[in-house]
């Protein structure tokens, strides 16, 4: 076989292999793509009617917008949150904590009795929860989330 024919024949099949190699990875990431933004779209669903993201207890100030993630690729839970800052060291992480869930269960979201502080929204067939959690290095940071992860 001439070295010319040899390149043509690598230049042809190599292609496919790659392209063949290739197929189930770019299937997967098309895959949690489109669940992961049918996620985002039940999360944003819990939070049209009142943002609980947007709020704030007094003194608190928001640190930077939202960040949004749906990073594992195996379960494909997505989560929107947003970080704040207040004003002293020694916040209160339980009147923080106490501060979203009062506010959540106002506006629509219910405690999940067997999950003890859970508190939840139920979007269509998608069950969408809310965290709040205090940076224990500082306690003057906390982020406040709304997330398809179960309790």
């Amino acid at each position: 076989m001439t070295w010319r024919r040899w390149l043509l024949i690598t230049a042809a099949v190599l292609p496919a292999v790659a392209g063949a190699v290739a197929a189930p990875l770019l299937l997967e990431i098309k895959e949690h793509r489109s669940i992961c933004g049918a996620q985002y779209d039940s999360v944003e669903a819990a939070l049209t009617s009142f943002d609980v993201l947007d709020a704030a207890p007094a003194g608190a100030v928001a640190a930077g917008g939202r960040d949004r993630d749906c990073g594992d690729t195996d379960d494909h839970h997505a989560t929107i949150s947003r970080s704040y800052r207040t004003p002293r060291q020694d916040g209160s992480p339980g009147g923080i904590e106490s501060f979203y869930r009062n506010l959540a269960l106002r506006n629509g979201w219910r405690l999940l009795p067997a999950q003890g502080e859970c508190v939840v929204k139920d979007v269509e067939n998608t069950q969408v929860n809310l965290v709040v959690w205090v940076d224990p290095q500082r306690r003057d940071t906390y982020e406040v989330s709304a997330s398809t992860w179960p309790c």
